[in-house]
C-alpha cells in the first residue's frame, strides 16, 4: 500500500479526520501531479504502436483508479 494511504488509515483510525484527509490529499498530489504524468512521457517516449500501445495506455488510467481504491479502503477502515 502507498505510505501516504497508511498514513490517512492510521490517522483515521486514531480519529484524526483532518490528518487523515491530508494524508489522502497529499497521495492524490503525489499520483495525480507527478506519478501519472511521469508515467505518460515514458509511454510517448517509447514509440510503441498497434496493440501494445494500446494496452499500456491503460497504465495511467490504472494508477488513477488504484489511488481511488485506495482512498476508498481508507475512509471505509478496510486497509
Amino acid at each position: 500500500m502507498n505510505p501516504m494511504l497508511r498514513l490517512a488509515y492510521d490517522c483515521f483510525k486514531k480519529g484524526d479526520l483532518t490528518g487523515g484527509v491530508i494524508a489522502l490529499a497529499i497521495a492524490a498530489i503525489i499520483t495525480i501531479g507527478v506519478g501519472i504524468p511521469i508515467v505518460q512521457s515514458v509511454i510517448d517516449a517509447g514509440n510503441l504502436t498497434g496493440i501494445t500501445a494500446t494496452v499500456v495506455s491503460f497504465i495511467p488510467v490504472m494508477l488513477a483508479v488504484a489511488l481511488l481504491l485506495g482512498a476508498v479502503q481508507v475512509m471505509r477502515g478496510n486497509a
